[in-house]
């Protein structure tokens, strides 16, 4: 062995790397690509499901005070809306599982900025809900007091949220402490009496509809 680096003819052995040393480092970047993966996942499970027919669904979910969603396994409610996307009035189709039966529940439709409380229902006995209907026109449909908002045409481009909640609304006649002059005082009220307006179904994501009725003199044809 020669002390000359320049004529130097052993070879010193190459240090080994650390196995531990090497996945720290590539750690970062697999936590990054599962980040991905989970995010596209996450994209594809929410994207909207279109029907032959043309509607698309929307889903609704029961959700803790967190607004995470309960599962069915932990007693929570579901929801599903099918809609067209387009057309002179309204047209949805939803289906409700996992209510408490023998309650009636508000179909509230959060329009654009304006909430309208549009129907009472009550649930079968196994607590399934079921309404197919088409809305020419966005407006109060039970009592609401004073949260009353004046009526609207569906013509136009609305984003529109579903929703289901309790119906607190006294069992008959119309919402007391209101003047009988007052918009919408004579909605009658079919609800459970008991003053709880609790929501149960809420939007895991909007529908996104396109109004054709013309609109004349403040009334859609």
């Amino acid at each position: 062995m020669t002390n000359d680096p320049d004529n130097a003819t052993s070879v010193e052995p190459r240090p080994r790397f650390p196995l531990m040393t090497m996945i720290k480092a590539l750690l970062p970047a697999l936590a990054a690509t599962v980040l991905v993966v989970l995010l596209i996942s996450r994209s594809r499970s929410n994207a909207p499901s279109v029907r032959a027919d043309g509607m698309i669904r929307v889903t609704l979910s029961q959700k803790d005070a967190s607004f995470r969603p309960i599962p069915p396994s932990a007693g929570g409610a579901t929801g599903v809306v099918w809609y067209s996307p387009r057309g002179p009035g309204l047209h949805f189709q939803l289906k409700v599982s996992g209510l408490p039966a023998n309650r009636r529940y508000l179909l509230e439709l959060k329009m654009d900025d304006v909430i309208y409380t549009v129907a009472s229902y009550t649930p079968d006995a196994r607590g399934e809900l079921a309404i197919d209907t088409t809305i020419t026109e966005f407006a109060e449909g039970v009592c609401v007091g004073t949260n009353f908002d004046q009526p609207r045409p569906v013509s136009g481009h609305h984003l529109i949220k579903f929703w289901i909640k309790r119906d607190g609304n006294p069992a008959s006649g119309t919402m007391p402490g209101i003047a009988r002059s007052a918009p919408g005082a004579q909605l009658a009220c079919h609800g459970n009496g008991d003053g709880n307006y609790g929501y149960v179904l809420l939007e895991n994501e909007v529908a996104d509809f396109t109004g054709t009725a013309t609109t004349v003199a403040g009334r859609s044809h």
